[in-house]
């Protein structure tokens, strides 16, 4: 796994690193967004769905499923069920072009529409109140300078309700890790998971506040 996941990497070389990193991703930092406020989002049953077989969104999906069991009172579809009840799973969930993807959206819903039938046919296999889909659609490494290497996950992911296949809330937002002494005795995937991981948390920490569903 480490191989393949380092690859999905793009490596940038710079000389200082600014707080302006955070708009690589876009403009927002919105780890659990609402899209629609005045409708409440519960705590219920909930699959975390893979937006493809790459190695860093089935990470992303197990990190979030984890935190949400261990915290939250969802009743939660572990990954290995999900793969039980559908068989194939994780499949592709295709995200929409950049160009389609506004830079001040701070509710964007990424999956393309014609894939929208694949996200149905999924609950109706695991009969859950919503799908949480995710994705990683870019990795960077940053290094230069005296700042050192730094890797920086950039999560996407849509809450989808059932019955009737709402959006209920997305996710934009981009989270690094990095190297220190010790990474000549860590695995090589050590600051990518770890960046993986730090995105889950704060994932999980914003649905808690906006469902209210601390354990």
């Amino acid at each position: 796994m480490t191989e393949r996941l380092r690859r999905q990497f793009a490596p940038v070389l710079v000389i200082v690193l600014t707080a302006g990193l955070a708009a690589c991703g876009g403009p927002v930092y919105k780890p659990f967004n609402p899209i629609d406020e005045t409708r409440p989002i519960r705590a219920a049953s909930i699959a975390v769905i893979s937006g493809s077989h790459r190695d860093g969104d089935v990470k992303l999906a197990e990190f979030v499923t984890k935190q949400l069991a261990e915290r939250t009172t969802f009743r939660v579809l572990s990954q290995e069920e999900i793969a039980k009840r559908a068989p194939g799973y994780p499949s592709v969930i295709k995200i929409k072009n950049k160009e389609d993807i506004k830079d001040d959206d701070e509710r964007v819903v990424w999956f393309v529409p014609s894939d929208k039938a694949k996200l149905d046919a999924l609950q109706a296999r695991l009969k859950v109140d919503y799908l949480y889909v995710v994705w990683i659609p870019r990795m960077t490494v940053v290094s230069g300078g005296n700042s050192g290497t730094t890797y920086y996950v950039f999560p996407a992911g849509n809450m989808i309700a059932y019955p009737g296949g709402r959006v209920v809330a997305s996710t934009r937002m981009v989270e690094g890790s990095s190297a220190s002494l010790l990474a000549l005795f860590r695995p090589k995937d050590y600051y990518i998971l770890d960046a993986i991981q730090i995105s889950s948390k704060a994932i999980v920490d914003e649905m808690i506040d906006v469902t209210k569903s601390k354990k």
